[in-house]
């Protein structure tokens, strides 16, 4: 049986990856990336995108990011909300989430750099997306290149990091606690219905199908939900839920070498012919097939 061998996008994977490029770039100007045991950076082009990312694929990340699109666009799935990011736009990704890469521009390119082992000041419970108007991005660059060099130092020095990136987060957050309370006051409560619904999705999602589970713990009725999603998302509920285990299958295809009944298992449905006959019809493919590309 044929396995991808990337299980994760974590620091020794990409560490790993590098080692089979060209050598980390010692001196701190023009495009490259740097990675260490605590840290990797990608400034310009993302050049380990054509190894490490693939459309379509989810990947989970155990470290937090911090990503910044410094032109062209890209579409993708954060734990199962989709986000198309333009430039001049920043996106902080949570520490264990998963994404997907669903389409991106020709031009696009980042920056970049993952996190871990901060302060409490600045846990980051879920991702945030950042739009940056003049001012907000050349500040947003500037700092990127502030620590692009240094973690060129040599030796850099983990704790000088450390507190750059925690100064960094906390403006971010900052910045979001401001939007989110410009939002809470214009959200309506389809809004907040679609976002609480989305977060029973991601808990009850692989053993829970039917529409009147999340109507009742709503407290809302099966119609109401289904307008409320269909107007915030475009989608219907059943698609929503297709989605989430059709992304959890994916991860389990790709990234383990569990048999396709254990899979259709711990999916939890009721034999792998199911899960076959699932998969095939939500992504023109069978498992085996997803597995093998």
């Amino acid at each position: 049986m044929m396995t991808k061998q990337i299980e994760e996008l974590n620091l020794s994977v990409i560490g790993r990856l590098a080692d089979d490029m060209t050598s980390v770039p010692q001196q701190p100007a023009g495009d490259g990336y740097y990675v260490d045991e605590n840290l990797f950076m990608f400034m310009g082009k993302n050049l380990l995108a054509p190894k490490a990312v693939q459309l379509h694929t989810p990947y989970h990340v155990e470290e937090g990011r911090v990503l910044m699109v410094t032109s062209g666009w890209v579409r993708m799935l954060i734990n199962l909300e989709e986000y198309r990011m333009e430039e001049h736009s920043l996106l902080v990704i949570a520490p264990n989430s998963v994404f997907e890469v669903l389409e991106e521009d020709e031009g696009f390119a980042m920056q970049a750099f993952s996190f871990k082992d901060l302060p409490g000041c600045v846990s980051v419970g879920t991702h945030m997306v950042v739009p940056l108007a003049d001012g907000g991005w050349k500040l947003a660059d500037e700092f990127f290149w502030l620590l692009w060099h240094v973690v060129h130092l040599q030796p850099p020095v983990p704790e000088v990091v450390m507190h750059l990136q925690t100064a960094f987060l906390l403006e971010l957050k900052s910045k979001a606690v401001c939007d989110d309370a410009l939002r809470s006051r214009t959200a309506t409560r389809r809004d907040v219905l679609f976002h609480h619904f989305l977060d029973l999705v991601g808990e009850y999602g692989l053993r829970e199908r039917k529409i009147q589970f999340y109507a009742d713990k709503l407290c809302i009725t099966p119609g109401h939900l289904s307008d409320v999603v269909k107007q915030a998302s475009g989608l219907t509920v059943m698609q929503l839920l297709n989605r989430h285990a059709v992304q959890k299958a994916k991860l389990l295809l790709r990234h383990s070498e569990l048999p396709i009944g254990e899979i259709a298992e711990q999916l939890n449905f009721a034999n792998p012919s199911f899960f076959s006959k699932f998969f095939k019809r939500e992504t023109g493919m069978t498992p085996n097939a997803y597995r093998c590309q």
